[in-house]
C-alpha cells in the first residue's frame, strides 16, 4: 500500500479525523481514519471473586452502561499511572497492586486507540473525583458469577469490560 495523501477533517480535544487516500494494489481507495488517545481500563478485583464497575452514560449510544474503570492517557502519560488516575477518579479506590493484563486496538478498522488493559487489587477507599464530562452513576460491587451472568443476559455490552472479566476467569482457571 502506497499513502497518496492525507487531508485532516477535524482537530479536537477528544478525537481527530483524517481522510487517507491510497493506492492498494491497482485500486485507489478512501479511508476515513478516526484518531483517538490511547486509553487504559482496569478490572478491580475485590479479593478473588468479586469485581467492581461503574455505570456510566455514553453519549454515542445514548444510555447508561455496566463497565470497567476506564479512561485516555494524558499526554506523555505512562499507562500504569493513567490507570492509578483513572481509578481513583472514577470509583475513589486506590489500588496497592496493578497488573497489566493484555493490551490491544480498541476498533483498528476505523480507529487508531490503542488500550492497556489491568487488574487492580488491595484498596484504599478514598474520594470518587470524576472529570467535568463524566456521568458516572453507581458505582457497585458484584460477584464475578453476577457479572458473568450479566454479560449473557446483556446487562454488560462494553467490550473492554466483557474482554478484562472473560480474561479474569480464564486465568483462574
Amino acid at each position: 500500500m502506497r499513502i497518496r495523501k492525507v487531508q485532516e477533517i477535524y482537530k479536537g480535544s477528544e478525537v481527530g479525523l483524517k481522510l487517507i487516500r491510497a493506492k492498494l494494489g491497482k485500486k485507489e481507495i478512501k479511508k476515513e481514519v478516526v484518531l483517538h488517545k490511547n486509553s487504559v481500563g482496569i478490572l478491580p478485583l475485590v479479593g478473588k471473586d468479586k469485581v467492581v464497575l461503574v455505570k456510566q452514560y455514553r453519549f454515542p449510544v445514548k444510555k447508561e452502561l455496566w463497565e470497567i474503570p476506564a479512561g485516555a492517557l494524558e499526554k506523555n502519560e505512562n499507562p500504569m499511572r493513567a490507570a492509578k488516575r483513572e481509578l481513583k477518579e472514577e470509583t475513589g479506590l486506590e489500588a496497592k497492586k496493578l497488573l497489566k493484563i493484555a493490551e490491544f486496538y480498541k476498533s483498528p478498522g476505523y480507529n487508531s486507540e490503542y488500550m492497556y488493559l489491568f487488574k487492580a487489587s488491595q484498596f484504599k477507599k478514598g474520594k470518587q473525583r470524576l472529570d467535568y464530562d463524566e456521568l458516572i452513576n453507581r458505582v457497585k460491587v458484584f460477584s464475578l458469577k453476577e457479572a458473568l451472568k450479566m454479560i449473557k443476559n446483556k446487562k454488560i455490552v462494553d467490550a473492554k469490560t466483557i474482554l478484562a472479566i472473560l480474561l479474569y476467569l480464564k486465568e483462574c482457571k
